[in-house]
């Protein structure tokens, strides 16, 4: 016991001021002390969970990646567009977010619904990605699906403009062959598909151009030839028999019904049936022929589809 007052050190503080009492108190515990340490845990606590946050949401996205890829390989497209879209939403890498747009759009094209491929495709051209590799794709994919949508001039605009920027593939030159092979320009299909270096793709182009150009396309110019003297012959022409058929014998009982009138001295009765006879079903079926002659090419055509 003290009996009087002292300020002493003793091994682990300070011997504080007490009349018969001794306190103790560490040098470290001071209320200075102590905020420093806790500002230091703190921050210690709050790096550790951040780089556990990080390593979690890094590894879950690649677990992600990989199902998605593996659903799209399985050509499971929907579930796999639902997974694609969870990277993008979740994921803070910008390269990640665009390869899953970019493999939204290739789900899309998968299921043959070209117009939302399109767009998905253009809007991340538009806005622009780092990968070089990966705009070229985005536009020759773009490419594709406006082929197989009908725009082959717009299609054919945009594969000259990146073969002008020296990008020179044999799929460009395949693609510009499909944009004049679908409007039967046979020479300029075969002068690009003999760019082509890739033995195998310019063997497989070259057959198709053998194929289609040899297909049995109706001329409509022929056909509305044939349904001016003889109705309903240039139905039978584009492969349409029995609309052939139906209008021949239509103009026929309309040709019989005012022959009828006229021998009966009913002069207004056949001038209504030439007027309103020509109009409904004789001029109909020269619309017929060009337009039956029409769909008949088109429908061949439509047969080349782009995968």
């Amino acid at each position: 016991m003290l009996s009087k007052e002292v300020l002493m050190e003793c091994n682990d503080g300070v011997v504080a001021k007490g009349q018969n009492h001794r306190f103790c108190t560490p040098k470290n515990n001071t209320p200075k002390n102590n905020r420093r340490r806790v500002k230091g845990n703190v921050c210690i606590q709050t790096v550790i969970l951040s780089l556990l946050c990080f390593s979690f949401s890094f590894s879950y996205s690649n677990e992600i990646q990989r199902f998605a890829d593996n659903l799209f390989k399985e050509g499971d497209y929907l579930r796999a567009i639902g997974e694609y879209q969870r990277i993008s939403f979740f994921s803070s890498d910008s390269d990640s977010v665009d390869f899953s747009q970019f493999r939204i759009a290739e789900c899309y094209r998968k299921l043959n619904d070209f117009t939302k491929a399109k767009n998905i495709y253009d809007n991340l051209f538009l806005k622009g990605v780092s990968n070089p590799e990966l705009e070229s794709r985005l536009v020759i994919t773009s490419s594709i699906c406006a082929i197989n949508m009908g725009a082959l001039e717009s299609a054919r605009l945009t594969l000259l403009e990146l073969e002008n920027k020296g990008v020179s593939t044999d799929s460009i030159y395949y693609l510009l062959g499909i944009t004049y092979l679908k409007e039967r320009r046979w020479e300029n299909t075969e002068a690009e598909f003999n760019k082509i270096t890739t033995s195998t793709l310019k063997g497989h182009a070259n057959q198709m151009l053998k194929e289609i150009s040899t297909q049995d396309f109706k001329s409509p110019k022929v056909a509305l030839l044939l349904s001016t003297f003889i109705p309903g012959a240039g139905q039978l022409y584009a492969s349409r028999p029995i609309k052939g058929i139906i209008s021949f014998s239509l103009n026929l009982s309309l040709g019989y019904l005012t022959y009828k009138a006229g021998r009966e001295d009913r002069k207004l009765d056949a001038f209504l049936l030439v007027y309103f006879g020509l109009q409904r079903f004789y001029f109909g079926n020269l619309e017929q022929a060009r337009k039956y002659s029409t769909e008949h090419n088109q429908n061949l055509l439509d047969n080349i589809q782009i995968e």
